[in-house]
This record gives structure tokens, sequence and C-alpha cells, in this order.
């Protein structure tokens, strides 16, 4: 039951299982921040996905009298399930510039598509003003730009946790 490498058939199954899983979750994640609409689908197609994953996982187990033996194995199973996701996430969510929005305000002005976007500290105070300008020209038969390409815009401010102005960058056209 060993191949050219004398890695056991059933190792190479879990490999390429894992290898597959990871994957296939790299690309509902890519898609996610392609389209942040279709985040709220993956909602569900993460649980339903998890579970088909984990029954061939199980099959696989069942079926090819898997054993974790070494260290890559015990590896390749971590990363058929949705721990390593979990940690991403989690570790993502301290770094300092993966915040989310608190506030965002968009609005059509002098052709163009305007957003405004605030960002907050944990404690509620402002931490950052940022403004965009869209690339494309909007009408009023046509209110939305084709395509979504915002340019930097206007003053953006920065406040420190106390609420007074740290500092600005000025983003607005020459």
């Amino acid at each position: 039951m060993t191949t050219e490498n004398n890695i056991p058939r059933y190792n190479k199954v879990l490999l390429i299982f894992a290898t597959v899983y990871t994957l296939i979750t790299i690309y509902f994640i890519y898609d996610i921040k392609r389209d942040e609409s279709a985040s709220l689908g993956y909602l569900f197609i993460f649980p339903v996905f998890w579970m088909i994953a984990g029954i061939l996982l199980g099959l696989l187990f069942w079926l090819t009298k898997i054993k974790l033996r070494t260290v890559s194995d015990k590896i390749a199973l971590a990363l058929s399930t949705p721990v390593p996701l979990f940690i991403f996430v989690f570790a993502w969510s301290l770094l300092p510039y993966s915040q989310s929005p608190a506030m965002t305000n968009e609005f059509n002005k002098d052709g163009h598509r305007y957003r405004e976007v605030k960002y907050q500290f944990t404690n509620g105070q402002t931490k950052r003003v940022e403004f965009y300008k869209s690339q494309d020209i909007v009408t009023d038969e046509e209110p939305f730009p084709k395509n979504d390409i915002w340019l930097k815009d206007s003053i953006w401010i920065f406040y420190n946790k106390e609420g007074k102005i740290e500092t600005t960058e000025d983003h607005r056209s020459k």
C-alpha cells in the first residue's frame, strides 16, 4: 500500500484532500473580498461546505483506514477543518489596518459619486475619516458608477484616542 516515494497512498489522499479544501476556502475568501455583497451568502455556504467536507473526510478515514502517524498527517488533518480559517480571521482582526468602517455615506454631486468612510476606536471615538470620489461620471439616469474605482479625495482627518485631530492628509485635486 505504498507508492514510489515510500509515502503511503492514504497519506497522499489526505494531503490532496487538505490541499483541495484549502484552495476552495481561499477561493471563497477571494470571492468575498471581490464582491462584498456576496459575503452574506457565504454565511450559509461555509457551514454547508464544512459539513460536506467533514462527511467526505470521515469517509476517507473510514474507507482508506487513514491513521495519523506523522506530524504531516496531523497538519493535513488540521488544514482539512475550519480551524485554520478561524485562527486566520481572528489574527487578521487584530491588525490595525483590517478594521471595518463604523459608517459609510455615499451621495452624488457635480457628476461624481462621493463616499465618506468613518472608522472608530474600540472606545467609540472617531479614529479617522476618509473621503473618496468615483472615477466614473454619474448622471441622474446613471446614478451609480459603472466601475468600482474610487479615488482619494478631500482632506482625510486622523484623530487620537482622546478625539483630538492628530494629523491630516490632503487628497484634493490640484
